[in-house]
């Protein structure tokens, strides 16, 4: 993919500096030490894919995410970062703002290779503005001036040599949202599975159709936010619950392995009623999707907030099973609820995966089934376990 770097709207800038040392300091590396993000950004970005020509000339829709912005020449759309340039889309490429190597249920994925690394990355921008949100200083950058970091220049190819030196099995894009970035990873995706990796989109679900089509040759996992049950509630955080929804279903029809995480806010999202709504929205689709119900943990603007009790997320994983689910987790307090972090089989309910603190423990799988019964657990369990 071509990338001359785009500039920002009514602001043409140089290629980057490279990277190494002189001895003296020059004055465009003065300016561009105090240069805006958005400038940072505009000059690390390829022609855009995920679009469709305007309702008048010179307009563009963008197609990666659910709002569908219309771009008029020069502007960009609700997540910053896709902008309208001489007539074609610019999308970010070629960057990442922050990369860790962990263990692949860090990502809240429990169905998929249990015990691997996994290389994570992200880049700045997000289509939605959670008040909650953990990563904000990189998916909130554009919009807050308490982010900070800045756009590491990297190839896919190198991205993705990282993963493999470090023996991840797993690379996922993910801390702001994959598919208003999906060009850049559907290029380290794409070199991703040439070397045999799992590749997986941790993703808020605010996407379209197109955009999951346009991601399946290469991805295999979609691990999706659902926030919440109500208009009000996904208006609080810049979104609509429908497309949200509507992609977990389509991604499932599309072959994706799928996996949903609902953090659960006190006094936000946390009413049963509607919590049990949301099982049986995702049993609807497939009983065998995983759900994951976090306690939420005060952060970024909701500071005040008290953590979520363990004992109602039990309450509600309960209720869930009695409605038909096969998993569900309560993933990130288990120091407290450790029996809800292993996977269990849906039939004679024997631990096939023991889980303490995002670590597996044991795999106990044979040929991806359970040992005790012969039962099989869905998911991509890889060579050990299938």
């Amino acid at each position: 993919m071509e990338t001359n770097g785009g500039s920002a709207p009514q602001a043409p800038l140089d290629d980057p500096l490279e990277p190494g040392a002189r001895p003296h300091v020059r004055l465009e590396d003065l300016v561009r030490a105090g240069e805006p993000l958005t400038a940072k950004l505009a000059r690390r970005t390829a022609p855009g894919v995920l679009y469709e020509r305007g309702p008048e000339a010179g307009y563009l829709r963008c197609t990666a995410c659910a709002h569908r912005c219309v771009l008029s020449p020069g502007r960009a759309g609700a997540c910053g970062v896709r902008f309208e340039q001489d007539g074609e889309l610019r999308v970010p490429f070629g960057y990442v703002a922050r990369h860790y190597v962990r263990s692949v249920e860090t990502n809240t994925i429990f169905h998929v290779r249990p015990g691997a690394l996994s290389l994570t990355f992200g880049m700045f921008g997000c289509d939605l503005r959670c008040p909650y949100c953990q990563n904000w200083k990189v998916s909130q950058a554009l919009r807050e001036p308490g982010s900070d970091g800045e756009p590491i220049d990297i190839s896919a190819a190198d991205l993705v040599e990282v993963a493999v030196q470090a023996g991840c099995e797993v690379l996922a894009s993910a801390y702001n949202e994959p598919m208003i970035t999906a060009e850049w990873a559907r290029a380290v995706f794409t070199e991703a599975r040439r070397r045999g990796l799992v590749t997986a989109l941790i993703s808020d679900g605010n996407t379209t159709p197109e955009a999951l089509e346009y991601m399946r040759p290469v991805a295999d996992v979609f691990r999706v936010d659902l926030k919440g049950w109500s208009a009000d509630q996904y208006r609080t955080l810049g979104g609509r619950v429908e497309p949200v929804l509507a992609a977990i279903g389509e991604a499932r029809r599309l072959g994706y392995w799928v996996e949903v995480v609902t953090l659960v806010v006190p006094g936000f999202n946390d009413k049963p009623d509607g919590l049990r709504a949301l099982g049986a929205e995702i049993a609807r689709v497939d009983p065998d999707i995983p759900w994951h119900l976090n306690a939420f943990y005060p952060r970024y603007k909701m500071r005040d907030l008290a953590t979520t009790d363990p004992a109602f997320l039990v309450d509600v994983a309960g209720v869930a099973y009695a409605r038909g689910m096969k998993y569900v987790y309560v993933s990130n307090v288990a120091d407290r609820v450790r029996e809800l972090s292993h996977t269990r089989c849906p039939a004679c309910y024997e631990v096939v995966v023991r889980r303490f603190n995002y670590e597996t423990q044991e795999v106990l799988l044979s040929g991806g089934a359970c040992p005790s019964c012969g039962t099989r657990v869905p998911g991509l369990w890889g060579p050990s376990a299938a």
